[in-house]
């Protein structure tokens, strides 16, 4: 991995896959201490719309009215990620990036990083005057943080984190004879099919009565790797392993269940969480982002029936679960526009901040200390305290820049593989594209 060089020689500290000297690190450090970031305007590209936009809007308009240096930052929506992707490549291609702080999963910001877009973060964490104590530090969820740092570089800096979770219909499990919701993929399938034999006593249309809606997205089926050992990458973060047994195995139940008619593909946006909230799927699986949305949905539906979360079915001991999310990275501009940059940041992912975004947005925060302020958030919310208490499993997906492009392949072997493709060739054809898209 090379070394970001920036505008000036406090952009980045040197990584020790490149041989850095730790005499250049104190030197970037040491004129770091010196700068001055008073009066910079900053401006933040993100996704958010809608109830989390104007929660983000409010707390940038706090930040600019507090904060003593007189940063003035001002939030833009760009649009989805895909957007700010091609947004912020164009920018970077062409000199002309407008954005001092940028929204970006890990492989997006590492596709950045590599073309001197971003900078690294780790002097601004570790600097004495602008940095973390010890203590604040050590309140950080440490695995959120080790989502960001790709060889030693700290590529991002997460201000939340969604969880992939399995949804149940409660009230529907105790008609089929059970009290939990499945313990293995094996218990999963036989509720499923007796789902589609036994539609639920609530449904407002027992015609279509099903186990499961697949929404054909890389994160559902990395959650089902997960679940099963298994990884999309080999242990160094090199090479992509999409001709694995755990991925096999989680398409070939896919497909059974598919052909046995017990499951469906979902065919539009939120097709699951539709027909969850209408009783006509007993499982969905979704983004913990989406627990506001199945509350909402079940009590508009008028149902009235118990519903739960929790992770998905495991085959070891210890739970593992896909957890991710975007975080903000760092723009290369000047010195002082990229500290004020990062004073905001650290200002946002403060405990009082965390909890007012995290009753905004529904996204867990990355502050221990925070869980302390929301106390009534989870007496409120008992489906976001079971999520929360199961972060410690939590696992991320790859950070290799070209993720984002595999993802495109992922689902669309899912597609092929589900409709009864034949599955060496539709792995073996994945696992080849893949690789060759970080030869490129």
């Amino acid at each position: 991995m090379k070394l970001k060089n920036g505008v000036a020689g406090i952009l980045c500290a040197v990584l020790s896959a490149c041989g850095g000297q730790q005499e250049t690190v104190q030197e970037q450090q040491a004129d770091l201490e010196t700068l001055n970031p008073e009066g910079q305007e900053v401006v933040f590209w993100y996704q958010h719309t809608r109830e989390r936009e104007e929660a983000l809007q409010k707390l940038i308009a706090d930040f600019n009215q507090s904060n003593s240096h007189r940063i003035s930052v001002r939030g833009e929506y760009v649009g989805r990620y895909g957007d700010i992707y091609n947004k912020m490549n164009v920018g970077i291609q062409s000199g002309s990036l407008a954005a001092s702080l940028v929204v970006a999963y890990q492989n997006q910001a590492m596709a950045y990083y590599q073309a001197d877009g971003i900078v690294d973060i780790t002097p601004y964490m570790e600097s004495p005057k602008w940095g973390f104590s010890p203590e604040e530090r050590q309140d950080y969820v440490q695995a959120f943080l080790r989502q960001d740092n790709v060889g030693g570089a700290q590529i991002g800096f997460p201000p939340n984190r969604s969880m992939e979770l399995l949804y149940y219909n409660l009230d529907w499990l105790r008609e089929l004879g059970y009290d939990k919701p499945p313990a293995d993929w094996d218990e999963f399938a036989k509720m499923c099919r007796l789902a589609k034999q036994r539609p639920f006593s609530k449904s407002k249309d027992t015609s279509r009565s099903l186990g499961f809606l697949l929404d054909i997205d890389t994160s559902r089926l990395a959650a089902m790797v997960f679940s099963r050992g298994g990884d999309l990458v080999n242990a160094d973060g090199t090479a992509y392993l999409l001709d694995s047994p755990e991925v096999r195995a989680a398409l070939e139940l896919m497909r059974e269940l598919s052909a046995a008619g017990v499951i469906d593909v979902a065919g539009e946006q939120d097709a699951e969480l539709n027909e969850f909230v209408t009783g006509q799927i007993l499982f969905s699986q979704d983004s913990s982002s989406g627990l506001p949305f199945y509350k909402s949905g079940i009590e508009d539906a008028g149902l009235d029936f118990e519903w739960g979360v929790t992770h998905p079915p495991q085959t070891g001991e210890t739970p593992v679960v896909d957890i991710y999310g975007a975080s903000v990275s760092i723009c290369a501009s000047t010195p002082e526009k990229q500290l004020a940059a990062w004073l905001f940041l650290k200002w946002l992912t403060g405990s009082e901040q965390q909890a007012r975004w995290v009753r905004a947005s529904n996204y867990f925060p990355v502050r221990k200390s925070t869980a302390k302020e929301l106390q009534g958030y989870f007496a409120e919310n008992p489906h976001y305290g079971v999520a929360f208490s199961m972060l410690d499993y939590g696992k991320s997906e790859p950070t290799i820049a070209s993720y984002q492009q595999v993802r495109r392949l992922i689902q669309k072997a899912m597609v092929e593989a589900i409709e009864g493709g034949n599955m060496d060739q539709v792995l073996a054809d994945l696992q080849l594209a893949a690789n060759k898209t970080i030869e490129q």
